[in-house]
């Protein structure tokens, strides 16, 4: 009865390890993917509330180019976007820093906090004036810098070993879930309450997911206290147990970029997000302008796409975990030429169609992203992989992937793609086909299939020995304290 009103600490602890079971670590995976979600959908909701503001014959706001309903030009729009890559860029190495020294609890949250606060504030930036709104732009790239650093370190630290691929595409997959969501709820709000709610709608929302994080989530399984025994024993297995704390702050960044294999995956994160920010930035574009789809439907229609390649995610990054017969080093080229080419090939089709029967075109733009889900197989498992421990500098450095074409693609497409007509696009689905190509074959040629050399025990061990030889370089008193050491005989 006592223990009922004020439970003892083993039976707090019991109860909520009884809460989820065995299974916490899915259940915070979700949360993450969740919070992933939120903040690329702050980003993209900006996307589909320019069609929205352009079909509002109401709004008369003239605060950005004084003209009635056409409150972005061209300029201006490529600018909202690239303002973001350029904010993920400068932020991307001091938030894997951060990531490193205190984890990822206090990190992400602050940042995902600070996202729903921007996304908020977006609309009365834009009545304020269009500077305004790119220094809120800005807060928002900043905020999204953090996701694949968060990803890396989350796997590295919670995943168990057999199910590495599951949780790296669950939680990579909240690229395409994003625009899944934001794209048809931003139709639905666009139509019911007008553009601003959709700013509002996602900022809210965004900041009770995060609440709820910083509540949660706890850096190391062995601090849950949902975690019990039997789980901490199935996620430690795989991991590396002489690295701690101090190693992992001290991060290989020579031995890592002096590696072809890492250099495979970014380069791989280049191809993949050239094709997925040409799909998911400009798929509103593409489905309103060039095939004519009225601004009601295109939120659903542009959602298609997405679905399908994040259904892709999943079923592939589940394969690859149960294909145990072959080897890492052949699923990693396999999943990822399949995705690369598949999509490519999707795509050049989509190219040479003409807009007369827009059915076929949405089916075939949904088979290339659809196809492009394979990566989840490809090079996002082989950066974990690779990596190990160190998998949030490695995997956050993917972000550089999406920001860097986040920074060139709205430019290309948007020189390209003056009148909106399906001859302009087609240049762009071609040129999209074209890098993706040429990175899966660098990929394929350099990529490898166990863990890299700077990941191991004996690394650690070298990289200890030698610092401490060039510190008594530095010391002398520290050379003759160990010669010292040496000369005393062991105890028997």
């Amino acid at each position: 009865m006592a223990d009922a009103v004020f439970p003892t600490q083993a039976t707090a602890q019991t109860r909520y390890i009884s809460l989820f079971g065995t299974r916490t670590r899915f259940v915070i995976m979700v949360l993450i993917l969740l919070c992933l979600t939120s903040i690329w959908s702050n980003i993209l909701a900006f996307n589909f509330a320019v069609i929205c503001m352009d079909d509002d014959d109401s709004d008369m706001d003239t605060a950005l180019n004084g003209t009635r309903k056409t409150h972005f030009t061209s300029t201006q729009n490529s600018l909202a976007m690239s303002i973001v890559a350029i904010a993920a860029l400068l932020g991307n190495f001091p938030i894997v820093q951060l990531v490193g020294m205190v984890g990822i609890r206090t990190v992400f949250a602050g940042l995902g906090i600070l996202s729903a606060v921007s996304t908020l504030l977006i609309p009365l930036s834009i009545r304020m004036g269009f500077y305004y709104f790119l220094a809120v732009r800005f807060l928002q790239g900043f905020a999204f810098a953090a996701n694949f650093p968060v990803i890396g370190s989350f796997c590295a630290k919670w995943s168990y070993f057999k199910q590495n691929g599951l949780f790296v595409s669950s939680l990579v997959a909240y690229v395409q879930l994003s625009p899944a969501i934001t794209m048809p709820a931003s139709g639905a709000l666009c139509s019911a309450f007008r553009w601003p709610s959709i700013f509002y709608a996602h900022g809210a929302v965004s900041l009770l997911l995060f609440v709820t994080y910083a509540l949660f989530y706890r850096n190391s399984p062995q601090k849950h206290p949902f975690v019990g025994n039997v789980e901490l024993k199935k996620i430690s297995i795989g991991k590396i147990a002489a690295v701690d704390k101090r190693a992992l702050k001290k991060v290989p960044y020579g031995a890592i970029l002096k590696t072809p294999a890492i250099w495979a995956v970014w380069v791989a994160a280049i191809g993949n997000f050239t094709c997925v920010n040409m799909m998911f930035l400009f798929s509103p574009v593409y489905l309103s302008k060039v095939l004519g789809f009225p601004v009601h439907s295109t939120g659903i229609s542009a959602a298609i796409p997405p679905f399908l390649q994040f259904l892709s995610k999943l079923i592939c990054g589940a394969i690859s975990d149960r294909l145990t017969c072959l080897p890492e080093q052949m699923k990693f080229r396999m999943f990822n030429s399949f995705a690369f080419i598949g999509s490519g090939a999707f795509l050049c089709v989509l190219a040479f169609m003409g807009d007369s029967h827009k059915d076929y075109n949405m089916i075939v733009l949904g088979c290339a992203a659809a196809m492009l889900g394979a990566t989840t197989g490809g090079f996002f498992k082989a950066g974990p992989v690779l990596s190990k421990q160190y998998s949030h500098f490695v995997t956050g450095n993917i972000s550089l992937g999406i920001t860097i074409t986040m920074l060139i693609v709205p430019f290309f497409v948007n020189a390209l793609t003056h009148n909106n007509t399906q001859e302009e696009w087609k240049w762009v689905f071609l040129i999209t086909a074209a890098v993706m190509f040429i990175c899966n074959v660098f990929f394929v040629i350099f990529v490898k299939g166990e863990p890299c050399e700077w990941t191991s025990d004996n690394f650690h061990r070298a990289s200890s020995v030698a610092d401490l030889e060039r510190n008594s370089v530095r010391n002398p008193t520290i050379s003759t304290v160990s010669r010292n050491v040496e000369d005393v005989p062991e105890k028997l």
